[in-house]
């Protein structure tokens, strides 16, 4: 067991002899005279070298190894030394980047080494997988995810983890301390006081304000009878969060931003929430635009004790919706005779930019590279021919070799279904497929149309079309996870995990037992984040794929893509059809005409019509 979890690699050391074959061999002097006239015999019996082929498997793996340094040091270079290595032909420079590299101190790691440096093979190459090539990058994903960071990585079990985070504490001189938070779930409820350092919670786990400062005799409360029986601010803000019971979306931006100002006021301000007044708004709307550093952290389950208020600084489009939240909060606290006045009447909005067209329509994929990504034989159709369907439906692991082609195939069908159809994620999350059935054949129908009803915002169903392509991509997913597709009645979702994490959560959802004991998918779908997290991390590993033809925009433009982005990508390409503004309304599901109109943009198209006349082609 000790040797299987022994993670840290031979450090390699370069002497000047290894250095001048190094330079010999990349300018094709024959192996056999390096051999003879560049090493001593004492030299070649320590490196174990006796024959010429020994000898150019040593060199060649110090020339990989030093360019691997060379790319990551300073990635302007990581072309023109592809180019050297594919060709066989290395100028001068390259060689002197290649030695200046290997005649680094390489005693001690360094945040900027790449982790094969220093790791062996068996767990390198499964951390790149993650997108991890340094060591800072390994040091910070640990300290992100907290004692069980190793969970989403294949074939790393918790041995070689705990292997990994000892030698990065025996070298915290260089690499800094490693600190592992315990994810334990939190689950006690805690008295919020004063002493925010103890105690700063989610909402959920708020049992009760100090007695001092719930705002049971807060100085606006309002004198007679109040029409919400709520005791003290918690309650109040129970009370108007229960409001929003039935919408799920909305009430948990809402709980955000009602548990920052209920910290703030007791831990910061010191004050009961029904006592603050309009320097006290002000205050905090200072706070939002600078939140104490102790009040951010990364993103984490509500229930870790790492969780923090906020994930960043907020983006002035992100205070101004605080303000609006918190205004509308207290608007509802003076209807019901909670409180006496509402101080956000008297604080101003925070000052935004206006922007051009309030939809990110530039987030959409140009119409060339979203047939290069889902069109026949695109990326998405060569990722997952390299797979064959699995034909036995059982659910996968990390670890098993079927794993990748199914959630590539799993990823065309999301990409598919949000794509052409402008689906929300939510929408696309809770999709059954009895809501799915082919439409009638009719004049003026293409053959082989689906319908979906999809229930969306304010429970308003409506009905999208899809096209074959999108149904045959759904079939073959499905015959991934075992399931008859063909079988109209069913109410499994359209989109479910093929590949279960090994945490009980995971397995209790999506596995079930049959008599004979095998585990079967159960066709649970995913949540609207964990649909996002698929789609997103399959457009990264797409865009970081150099093998891959495209464009260096084109893969800047990936990187960022959202499900979001998918549902301004259908209704941009349906505007450049001319499908008219009142069908499109209805595909997307907006309540107004004013919000489709937006992706029309005549304006712009004109306004690039007159600036071309003005500035005419020379050719």
């Amino acid at each position: 067991m000790a040797q299987h979890n022994n993670v840290a690699a031979a450090n390699p050391r370069y002497t000047r002899a290894d250095f001048t074959a190094l330079r010999f061999r990349l300018n094709r002097i024959p192996t056999a005279h390096i051999l003879s006239r560049v090493y001593d015999e004492e030299a070649l019996q320590a490196a174990g070298i006796e024959t010429p082929a020994q000898l150019e498997a040593w060199l060649d793996a110090m020339r990989d190894h030093l360019v691997e340094r060379v790319c990551l040091a300073n990635p302007y270079l990581s072309e023109s030394l592809a180019d050297a290595r594919r060709f066989n032909r290395w100028p001068k420079t390259a060689v002197d980047y290649l030695v200046r590299a290997a005649d680094q101190d390489f005693s001690r790691p360094q945040p900027d080494d790449p982790v094969s440096a220093w790791l062996r093979p068996i767990v390198f190459r499964t951390l790149r997988q993650e997108q991890i090539q340094t060591l800072a990058q390994l040091h910070a994903y640990i300290a992100l995810r907290g004692k069980h960071w190793y969970l989403p990585i294949p074939r790393l079990g918790v041995g070689k983890a705990r292997a990994i985070e000892r030698w990065l504490q025996g070298h915290a001189a260089t690499l800094g301390p490693l600190v592992v938070a315990d994810d334990t779930p939190q689950t006690a409820l805690v008295e919020l006081d004063p002493d925010l350092a103890r105690n700063l919670v989610p909402l959920e786990q708020v049992g009760r304000v100090v007695p001092a400062l719930d705002g049971s005799q807060g100085r606006n409360r309002a004198p007679g009878f109040c029409l919400i029986a709520a005791r003290n601010d918690l309650e109040a803000i129970q009370a108007y969060l229960y409001r929003f019971r039935d919408r799920d979306k909305t009430a948990r931006a809402y709980q955000k931003e009602l548990e920052r100002f209920l910290l703030w006021c007791v831990g910061v301000r010191r004050t009961a929430l029904s006592s603050v007044g309009t320097d006290d708004c002000e205050r905090y709307k200072d706070f939002l635009a600078q939140p104490d550093p102790s009040w951010i952290g990364p993103k984490v389950p509500r229930t870790s004790s790492r969780w923090r208020p906020f994930a960043g600084v907020l983006q002035a489009e992100s205070q101004r919706y605080a303000v609006l939240v918190l205004r509308g909060f207290f608007a509802w606290l003076v209807g019901v005779r909670y409180l006496g006045g509402n101080p956000w009447l008297l604080v101003p909005d925070p000052v935004t930019a206006r922007r051009d067209v309030p939809i990110a329509v530039e987030k959409a994929l140009p119409g060339q590279l979203w047939k290069a990504l889902v069109g026949p034989d695109g990326i998405l159709d060569q990722l997952c021919a390299k797979w064959p369907v699995s034909s036995l439906g059982a659910p996968l692991t990390a670890k098993d070799a079927d794993a990748p082609g199914a959630q590539y195939r799993l990823a065309r069908a999301a990409v598919l279904l949000l794509g052409c159809t402008g689906a929300r994620r939510e929408e696309a999350a809770r999709a059954l497929r009895c809501h799915l059935k082919p439409v009638p054949e009719q004049a003026g129908v293409p053959a082989g149309l689906w319908e979906l009803a999809l229930l969306g915002k304010r429970n308003q169903w409506r009905t999208v079309f899809l096209p074959p392509r999108v149904i045959a991509a759904l079939r073959v997913h499905w015959a991934d996870r075992g399931h008859d597709f063909e079988n109209a009645d069913q109410k499994l979702a359209l989109l479910s995990p093929v590949v279960v994490p090994s945490t009980r959560t995971a397995q209790a959802k999506h596995l079930s037992l049959k008599d004979d004991g095998a585990a079967v998918l159960t066709g649970m779908g995913f949540s609207p984040d964990g649909l996002y997290q698929l789609l997103t991390t399959t457009l990264l590993r797409i865009a970081d794929d150099a093998t891959l033809p495209l464009a260096v925009a084109e893969r800047d433009l990936l990187r960022h893509v959202t499900p979001h982005a998918l549902r301004h990508t259908f209704a941009t390409h349906a505007v450049a059809n001319e499908m008219p503004a009142d069908v499109l309304q209805r595909l997307l599901g907006h309540a107004s005409l004013q919000t489709t109109s937006l992706y029309v943009r005549t304006e712009r198209a004109r306004g690039l019509a007159a600036v071309a006349k003005l500035y005419p082609d020379p050719s």
